[in-house]
């Protein structure tokens, strides 16, 4: 009985600090991962879709020294895909109190959108967007990239990303802008998204049906893995990845694993989706893209869905030594196969 006594109170401290430094971790994590930058990287100071480049450490690629595998319409062509006349315009997201940024081309009333959705820390001025939209554009399709909240020069909610939880919201607002300003019509508005731009862009999939296309570049189908991998890619211990999500729910009132993008493929009915994925993707990894697809094509028309895995890893020396990435990298290795899918994918799906 006595060394119940003398033992009770270290068990008691125990009981108490232990879940108080899990709450701590997690909310160090949690405050890390989410954190947003709407420097976007260098693009602002860079990128318009009159000129613009894919950048690394804010130098454009294609003058990169010694580049390999990287295509020569990116490193000699890139004005090809270049769009001018484009506008810009400020959108509401309703009931909100926030405010969206985008630049758009309307070049005919008859064609179809085609909305494009950036990633995590992103921004409309990413070549990551402005380039296969130059695609589109050429192809006479009306295009619109946009600043989700809490990034680039769109309104600032809380500082943080959550993954598409809340920003699916936006790209239904950009959806109803197309249809409410400029006489849209829904069937023929396409939806593109890439990293966590994809997952978002899934997320809005699987909560209206009246999106009918999606391209789905480099995302992510399950967030509590997605979670997992981004503490690994931050350098965090992947155990915390239960931490981070319930300090995210006490601190915000975020639930990270609310909606799930591989929705989109169990929900996909007769409606179409394109998934690509780079197989080295350490960013976001294919095992992702390769769940999509095949849930896509479990529970959807066969004729609808297409899927592009395939190699492709760019090597690069923009000052710092050469370096190398795998993430959204198809469309610098295999730039004409990428357009002509993409413009075939939406004008089969929208047209």
């Amino acid at each position: 009985m006595k060394l119940m006594r003398e033992f009770f109170p270290f068990l008691l401290m125990l009981i108490v600090l232990l879940p108080t430094g899990y709450f701590l971790a997690g909310s160090i994590v949690y405050n890390d991962v989410a954190s947003t930058n709407t420097d976007c990287w260098g693009n602002f100071d860079q990128n318009t879709p009159e000129q613009f480049a894919p950048l690394r450490n804010e130098v454009p690629l294609n003058e990169s020294q010694n580049p390999e595998n990287i295509s020569s319409d990116i490193m000699t062509g890139l004005s090809q895909y270049w769009w001018s006349d484009y506008n810009s315009a400020t959108i509401e997201v309703e009931g909100e109190g926030l405010f969206l940024s985008a630049w758009y081309l309307k070049q005919n009333e008859s064609m179809p959108w085609v909305i494009f959705v950036h990633g995590i820390r992103g921004c409309k001025a990413d070549a990551a967007l402005l380039l296969p939209s130059g695609m589109l554009a050429n192809a006479g399709f009306n295009v619109i990239v946009f600043d989700l909240r809490d990034h680039g020069e769109s309104s600032i909610d809380d500082n943080r990303v959550s993954g598409g939880q809340d920003e699916w919201v936006d790209v239904i607002t950009v959806f109803d802008w197309l249809i409410d300003e400029h006489d849209a019509n829904p069937d023929e508005i396409g939806i593109y998204g890439n990293s966590m731009g994809a997952g978002t862009a899934a997320i809005a999939f699987t909560l209206d049906d009246r999106l009918q296309s999606i391209w789905l570049e480099s995302g992510y189908s399950d967030m509590g893995a997605i979670v997992v991998e981004e503490l690994e890619f931050q350098g965090y211990p992947t155990f915390l990845g239960g931490a981070g999500i319930f300090a995210g729910k006490i601190i915000a009132g975020q639930n990270l694993i609310e909606h799930f993008p591989i929705d989109a493929a169990t929900e996909i009915g007769d409606r179409h989706m394109f998934v690509v994925h780079g197989n080295q993707d350490q960013r976001v990894r294919v095992h992702h893209g390769v769940q999509m697809c095949d849930e896509a094509l479990e529970n959807g028309d066969e004729s609808k869905i297409a899927c592009w895995f395939k190699d492709s890893i760019i090597r690069y020396d923009v000052g710092e030594g050469m370096e190398s990435d795998a993430h959204q990298t198809i469309m610098l290795t295999d730039t004409d196969e990428y357009e002509t899918r993409i413009v075939d994918f939406f004008t089969q799906s929208l047209m």
